[in-house]
């Protein structure tokens, strides 16, 4: 079998000082149309483009062009260091996910009821921490703690040194639970956050 011989050109393609088996592909712009020779006869082919080819940048980031650090905009290094202004998650990130809650802690022996809207919450909810402002704070060796200070807790039994700031968080497969304890004065009925910590599937 012959070898076929292939030559690229920009100029248009001189069919008379082709030899048989010998093809030629020319190229103008986007134009790429080949021409085979074979028993003095001239064969076309014309080429379809299949991809842009889209060149290598030369920068080691992408981002914003009105960024500067720390101040504006956004960034990502090819590193994997990034920088944004603010993120919102609309999906789970390494399979976790989370709420965030306030409102007003019920009064002493009662409790505050939040739907937390998290399918089969006990097989997938893996922390609940709630923080409770409190009318006073310890009273320390050394400095002070301001007064309405928030109690933070990793939402389990908060059994204080002191039984006026004393409270319980508790959930179920719908809804979160913070029961203030009966002699709770100085943290029943005061502003409280919540945030709770869930995975997207069932753990168990």
């Amino acid at each position: 079998m012959a070898e076929l011989e292939n030559i690229l050109i920009t100029s248009p393609a001189n069919f008379s000082s082709m030899s048989n088996g010998e093809m030629v592909t020319q190229v103008h712009g986007d134009s790429v149309v080949s021409y085979l020779k074979s028993n003095n006869n001239i064969y076309t082919l014309k080429w379809e483009k299949h991809s842009e080819s889209a060149p290598k940048g030369t920068k080691s980031h992408i981002g914003s062009d009105n960024y500067k650090t720390q101040k504006l905009g956004w960034r990502i290094k090819d590193s994997g260091e990034s920088e944004f202004e603010s993120v919102d998650s609309r999906v789970s990130v390494n399979s976790l996910n989370w709420k965030f809650f306030t409102g007003t802690s019920a009064a002493k022996q009662l409790f505050t009821e939040i739907t937390h809207g998290i399918l089969n919450g006990k097989k997938r909810i893996v922390s609940v921490s709630t923080n409770i402002q409190s009318d006073t704070s310890p009273n320390p060796s050394s400095g002070s703690i301001p007064v309405n200070s928030f109690l933070a807790g990793a939402g389990n039994i908060q059994d204080e040194s002191d039984e006026d700031r004393e409270f319980a968080t508790l959930y179920d497969d719908t809804k979160v639970y913070i029961f203030i304890d009966p002699t709770s004065d100085d943290v029943e009925e005061n502003r409280f956050t919540c945030a709770v910590f869930y995975t997207d599937h069932d753990l168990y």
